[in-house]
Parts: C-alpha cells; structure tokens; sequence
C-alpha cells in the first residue's frame, strides 16, 4: 500500500493523496505509512512546499477533525522532520489564522482554534528570527548533557549566545518578547480539558507537554538576561524589560497549573515532566521604585560607574547606591 502511494512521489498530487489519507475524517491518528513520507519530504524544499500546500487546503476544510489531523501532521513535522524548513515553508505556505476564525459544529474540540494559533505563533517567530527557539534550546540541552557542561556555563552554547548573553542592542527585549508569545499560545491550549480518551487529543496535548518546559527554559533564559541588565537599560527599554517581567510571572503561574494537570495524566502522556518553581514576585515592586525614581538617570550613570570600577577590581557592594542595588 505504501509503495503505491510513493511511485511517482515527486508528483504535487501524490503528496496531496497521502496528506489527504493523513487527515481522513476518522478520530484516529494518522497511520505512520502515511507520516513517514511526509515527515521524509520535509528535507526536499520543493516536496516540502508540496506537502504544504496540499496541508493548507485541509485547514479549509468544514470538518473538524480533517483540520485537527492537519494540525496535529503540522506539528509532527515540525518536531520530527527538518523543522526549519517546515517553518520556512509553512510562513509562505499556510494561513493557519483562518482556522482561528473558523465556526465548527459540536464535534470539534474546544480548543482546536487556539492550538492552531500556537502552531501559527512558532510559524510567524520563525519568519521574524529566522531561526528555531525549540530547536536551538534542545541543541543547547544536547550540548550540556554530552559535554557534562554545568548550566552556568550557557552562554558557550549557541542558545547562550542568543538569549542568555545576547546584549538589548542585538534584539534581547525582542527575541524574549517572541519567546513569550509562543508560550502564552501554548498555555491557551488546553486540551487537558477535552476528552483524553481522543487519541487526536491526547497527541496533541502530549506534543504540547513536550515543547512547554523548553520554551520556558529559554524564556527564563531571556529573562535571567534581562533583569542582569536592567539597571544598564535606557528608562524605555527597562519599562518594557519590566512588562516582559511581569508577563513572566504571569505565564509561569499558567504554565505550572497545565504542567500540574497534566502530571495527573502522566500514565496517559508517557512523557517527563518536571516541577516548576515561582519567580520572585516581590522583585517586581523593587524595580518599578527604580525606574519611578526622578533621579533615574543619574542613579543609572551611577551604576555604569560602579560597574566599570567593579571590572577594574577597586568596586564593593558598600559603594553601590541601595536604590540601584538588583535584589534578585
């Protein structure tokens, strides 16, 4: 059967045939005779481009669960299959926010739309950065664990590179800012509240549990970066740093809750979860004093000085002025 859908492969309608009998309308997962093409299309661009255009007339489709068995092919060639070509292809190819707007009958799952703007979030930060935060944080990870590398030295890693030691001049605030947004798309997808016997649900929350903790991962990577330069940042962009701040506590506080639900239904997701800590919630209060101090400014040149003095040996924390010590 599979070779019969393979002969004659490089043909747009042969990709169409398989992608179209990887989304049949049936509540059950996409057989693997039909994924393993797919997933093997993605290293060929012009293949790739084919299977994203037969993908995108799914997501027009008026039954539900033709367009949650796109998304869930979506999302598994994204994570299997050569990803920054999928997101490449996928920025020129696909109109996932039509499936945000679209009204489905009963049958579909609650959150089917707001999984679609996730996988729409990781499409659209792609095309902005121009490279794959997941992708480069599991790298990361990769790194450590081969070369038994302690997390404070990060910033030899490329991920380091990019979020932990990258500086606000080359783009920190804005690649954080794209951080936070997939994972706020992520959170809203709750498919823990629909029904886990679904195995199209269940897939699709099992995938997600497994991008959630490395997109914190470097969020907290963004972060961390910001608030080490926070008293160094111009009063607009330590207001946004502060924003992006709060946000994180907020999203930390989500991610935590779905986390927490889903460690319920470990035994079902067969996947590792890990625990979860809250960030300091008071030092958001200590660094809104700072940037609302009218001698902003100056106690910033201050701290340029003291820093500068630190870097030259004759700095303590005595000479630093309290109001512009980092409390975290």
């Amino acid at each position: 059967m599979l070779r019969k859908y393979l002969t004659g492969f490089t043909a747009p309608s042969s990709y169409d045939k398989v992608v179209q009998l990887a989304c049949k309308p049936k509540a059950t997962l996409p057989k693997a005779k039909y994924l393993d093409p797919i997933i093997a299309a993605t290293w060929d661009s012009g293949a790739l481009h084919e299977v994203c255009v037969a993908l995108s007339s799914r997501f027009y489709d008026p039954n539900a669960t033709v367009v949650f068995k796109a998304l869930i092919v979506l999302h598994t060639m994204i994570r299997n299959g050569n990803r920054e070509g999928v997101l490449r292809s996928g920025s020129e190819t696909l109109q996932l926010s039509h499936v945000s707007t679209r009204n489905y009958d009963h049958t579909s799952p609650a959150h089917l739309q707001n999984y679609a703007a996730y996988l729409d979030s990781r499409i659209q930060v792609y095309r902005n950065l121009e490279h794959d935060v997941i992708r480069m944080q599991s790298d990361a990870r990769a790194t450590l664990a081969m070369n038994n590398m302690s997390p404070l030295r990060r910033g030899e890693t490329r991920v380091g590179r990019k979020l932990r030691s990258m500086t606000v001049e080359e783009g920190l605030l804005r690649e954080t800012r794209a951080v936070q947004r997939m994972v706020d798309a992520l959170v809203a997808c709750r498919f823990y509240l629909d029904d886990l016997e679904d195995p199209l649900v269940l897939t699709a929350l099992k995938m997600l549990v497994q991008d959630l903790p490395i997109l914190l991962e470097a969020e907290n990577e963004g972060v961390l970066n910001l608030l080490e330069r926070f008293f160094d940042m111009s009063h607009v962009d330590a207001t946004e740093a502060l924003t992006i701040y709060h946000n994180f506590c907020t999203t930390i506080e989500l991610a935590i809750e779905y986390l927490g639900v889903a460690r319920k239904q470990q035994f079902l997701l067969n996947v590792l979860i890990p625990n979860l800590k809250h960030p300091p919630i008071s030092l958001g209060g200590a660094l809104q004093e700072y940037l609302d101090d009218p001698a902003f400014e100056q106690n910033r040149i201050e701290y340029r000085i003291n820093k500068d003095a630190a870097r030259r040996g004759t700095w303590s924390w005595d000479s630093q002025p309290t109001h512009t010590r980092p409390s975290f």
